[in-house]
């Protein structure tokens, strides 16, 4: 497809000052673009270079407003018809009011008038072209002063509504409203950090491409702190602009058996080759960090936050020095916190004392570091914060660290299920920062869900049959949000079941496993059904240990212990190895997973939420018996504080206990031995501290009566 650029660089003006550095900027974007981006350039003010059969910005001529006008014109409806466009203007922007008083947006000519705007180009009638256009995308770099105002007043509230109905485009524009676009030696500020965002060691190693989310990406980064801020609005896929011979291609025709897709566990950075199509989320996240230090990324289950942290930001960051923490909040918050810190402090009272009492405690922490290297710390699953801690204190204190951390040396990201965002509204600090810095993660659609299904086995050397990416967009588009999970699964069973002589994904595998909401469960069913009955049995206590039951239908995954699951077979060690061998069966079949402390405790927790939805057997099982085990949670949260500070007054009492006795012969059989113990230690202090109110009573109606 042809791709066609139009570049203005005005230096001549009749009632403005002159602006010689614009077309030197000019010149070397039309360059770049000629040269790299594939581009048909077209220069304004052009001249005819003698002998070489081109034109380039000449800083000898005027540019009025009848010629812009009219190039524009054909620019848009006729010479880049059905093609990439791209325009990109150096000079001067301003507005001026209209006979209502409205202001109005303007690129000057060199004749126009600053007052009125006359012989200018209003965005008003540029968005009418746009408007009429045939084009398959569009992109428009303006360097101007005041360019911000263009966005945010002009373009947004009333000149360029278009923008949002074209599928591809992209709009970057050098300043906010309130901001000069500034000047150094050579030119521009704004396009000299563009021409260094599409420098070739700024391409992507494998396709050799630079994109505009890359290029918002780095000029956001490179801009910070200049004294201007460049905006952006962008929709659609993300437009190459540039292109470099790869560093590390991938071979034609080499085809790997590795699988691709990650099931139902979230892609890491071991895994980035093969995460695509969502760039831009990994590019405004990257734009947020280059102007605060807390990002919450917040989205539905399954919406893909996890991945998108550790495949998209995490390789990115570290590739620029960054060292990266990582942790989940858990039960106890605080002790998760330290242990990632733990690794970098030998002295740990005074690591304890700054967590746990510090007004300022992560930025005393960063301060004690002696090297000057940059931190992410991670914070994923951060609704955890509110399903497993059930001490306010430490909750409080844990949000209070992470919201009040101010230093350039550490940012904080957090990943965190949208339905969690009540309970944020709790915590000032952290409602403010959500309201300011939050990146909400939209749906996978379009050219992005495409890159998804098809960029990793492409990688692979397989390619999807005919009709197969129809049917699964299909299919997703028609499901509800938080369904990349069940997708990474069913592409999974498909790599599988991939036709390896014709190297294919194919239509007829996709329709025998049940697509991609039938795949999920059509798995764990015949996993299910090749157990015995008694087993079944273990399996159904075990999944619904590893959910933590919430009000109404929010439901929350949450580890246990091995050990915890192993005591559902009592103490009988034939039994604990018999549940051990169908936990290993779990495993195999992908359903849960473990994980592994230094102490060498293990833990075991499902592979996905997805899994509560996407096996409707398990949905079912969840259905059931919500109030027991909302109970027995209640229990094991108390036994988990007595046994950290084990004081009789700490056993159940009150109206908890009085619930637990009521119901103690349907809670019985599903507690382990400790929990049995805890609660009979509990009815007993329960049952004497009633025989010793009972006697007091009679003791006072005896003696004074």
């Amino acid at each position: 497809m042809p791709r066609y650029a139009l570049v203005i660089g005005i230096a001549k003006y009749d009632n403005l000052t002159n602006l010689p550095k614009a077309v030197n900027d000019a010149e070397k974007i039309a360059e770049l673009l000629r040269e790299l981006g594939r581009f048909d350039v077209q220069p304004l003010p052009g001249k005819l270079i003698e002998g070489e059969n081109r034109w380039q910005v000449t800083p000898d001529k005027k540019l009025i407003g009848k010629e812009l006008g009219q190039t524009l014109r054909t620019f848009l409806l006729e010479k880049a018809k059905g093609s990439d466009a791209l325009i990109y203007f150096a000079g001067h922007g301003f507005e001026a009011l209209s006979n209502t008083g409205e202001p109005k947006g303007f690129l000057a000519t060199s004749d126009c008038n600053k007052v009125d705007g006359q012989n200018a180009i209003a965005f008003d009638d540029l968005n009418t072209l746009i408007a009429k256009s045939q084009l398959s995308s569009l992109v428009v770099l303006l360097d101007c002063c005041y360019a911000g105002s263009l966005i945010e007043r002009s373009l947004i509230q009333s000149s360029f509504p278009v923008f949002n109905s074209k599928l591809d485009y992209c709009l970057i524009a050098a300043s906010r409203a309130s901001e000069r676009a500034r000047e150094d030696a050579e030119g521009g500020i704004f396009t000299k950090a563009v021409l260094e965002g599409l420098a070739e060691n700024q391409a992507d190693e494998t396709s050799g491409e630079i994109n505009v989310n890359d290029l918002i990406s780095f000029v956001s980064r490179q801009l910070k702190q200049s004294g201007q801020e460049p905006i952006y609005m962008d929709g659609g896929r993300s437009i190459p602009l540039v292109w470099y011979p790869p560093k590390n291609p991938v071979a034609a025709g080499v085809v790997s058996d590795e699988c691709p897709y990650r099931g139902l566990q979230a892609f890491d950075k071991e895994h980035a080759k093969f995460f695509f199509g969502r760039q831009k989320v990994v590019n405004n996240i990257q734009q947020k960090l280059a102007q605060a230090n807390f990002i919450p990324i917040i989205g539905a289950s399954g919406s893909g936050k996890s991945s998108v942290v550790r495949a998209g930001l995490i390789p990115v960051l570290e590739n620029n020095g960054w060292r990266v923490l990582e942790m989940t909040p858990d039960v106890e918050p605080l002790t998760e916190l330290r242990a990632a810190f733990k690794p970098f402090f030998r002295n740990a009272r005074e690591f304890y004392d700054c967590i746990r009492n510090h007004p300022d405690g992560l930025r005393q922490l960063i301060l004690r570091l002696p090297s000057s290297e940059r931190f992410l710390l991670l914070v994923d699953q951060f609704e955890e914060v509110f399903t497993l801690c059930r001490k306010e204190e430490e909750r409080h204190r844990f949000i209070e660290l992470l919201t009040q951390c101010h230093t350039d040396r550490l940012a904080i990201v957090t990943t965190m299920r949208a339905d969690f965002l009540e309970p944020c509204l709790s915590y000032e600090s952290l409602t403010k920062l959500i309201q300011e810095q939050a990146v909400y993660m939209p749906p996978l659609l379009g050219g992005e869900l495409e890159e998804a299904i098809a960029s990793p086995a492409d990688l692979q050397g397989y390619q999807l049959e005919r009709g197969l990416l129809g049917s699964i967009q299909q299919e997703v588009v028609g499901q509800e949000k938080g369904c990349l999970p069940l997708l990474q699964f069913a592409l999974t069973e498909l790599w599988e079941q991939r036709d390896r002589q014709a190297h294919q994904l194919t239509v007829a595998k996709y329709n025998e496993l049940g697509g991609v909401t039938g795949a999920l469960n059509r798995h764990a069913e015949n996993l299910y059904t090749s157990f015995t009955k008694h087993q079944q049995d273990w399996v159904k206590r075990i999944f619904l240990k590893l959910v933590r039951t919430g009000a109404q239908a929010k439901d929350t995954r949450q580890w246990q212990a091995k050990t915890k699951l192993l005591s559902i077979a009592g103490d009988n060690p034939d039994e604990q190895q018999a549940i051990n061998d169908v936990l290993e069966k779990l495993i195999q079949g992908r359903l849960i997973v473990l994980d592994s402390e230094p102490t060498g405790e293990v833990w075991v927790d499902l592979a996905h939420e997805a899994l509560m939805e996407g096996w409707e057997r398990f949905a079912k099982w969840r259905k059931e018996g919500r109030e027991l085990r909302r109970l027995r949670d209640r229990i094991e949260d108390t036994l988990r504080i007595w046994e950290e500070e084990p004081r009789n007054e700490n056993l159940m009492m009150g109206g908890l206990l009085a619930k637990v006795q009521e119901r103690w012969s349907e809670l019985e059989s599903d507690l382990d031995t400790a929990t049995r113990e805890f609660y009979q230690h509990s009815d007993a202090q329960g049952r004497q501290r009633k025989t010793a109110e009972t006697f007091y009573k009679i003791y006072l109606s005896e003696n004074y009566a």
